[in-house]
């Protein structure tokens, strides 16, 4: 004989798609931020990285304990200035390069401040 809890339920055959699911969130915190104590955010204040998908406004995530490796986007810090950089290579050189035709040599007055891990657009489609 069934109990009541199992008198009330039907099979059907197949279990629901979101069986298991309902209880899981995305955490965005553990998903993004690898390394906490190391972990910056950064909020790119103009259209220079929009060839490579970055928008005024981008929210970026920026993990200053990973050195940035070739093709990987950075943060740094060049003649008092915060900037987004794709770290590439030019004529054997390695260089900073905003996506479009504006290169950044490394200077002695260039910091790398880290690596850009993530970005995070909001969109606003109300106006």
């Amino acid at each position: 004989m069934k109990n009541e809890r199992e008198a009330g339920r039907k099979a059907s055959g197949f279990a629901s798609p979101a069986q298991g699911y309902e209880e899981q969130s995305i955490d965005l915190n553990r998903l993004l931020i690898k390394n906490p104590p190391a972990t910056y955010f950064f909020r790119m204040e103009s259209e220079e990285m929009a060839a490579l998908g970055l928008q005024k406004g981008s929210l970026l995530v920026i993990d200053r304990s990973k050195r940035p490796a070739m093709n990987d986007l950075a943060l740094i810090s060049h003649e008092g200035r915060f900037l987004c950089r794709l770290m590439t290579q030019q004529n054997g050189i390695t260089v900073f390069a905003n996506g479009s035709s504006n290169i950044t040599p490394i200077a002695n007055e260039t910091e790398i401040i880290g690596t850009v891990t993530a970005s995070i657009i909001e969109y606003d489609i109300s106006h």
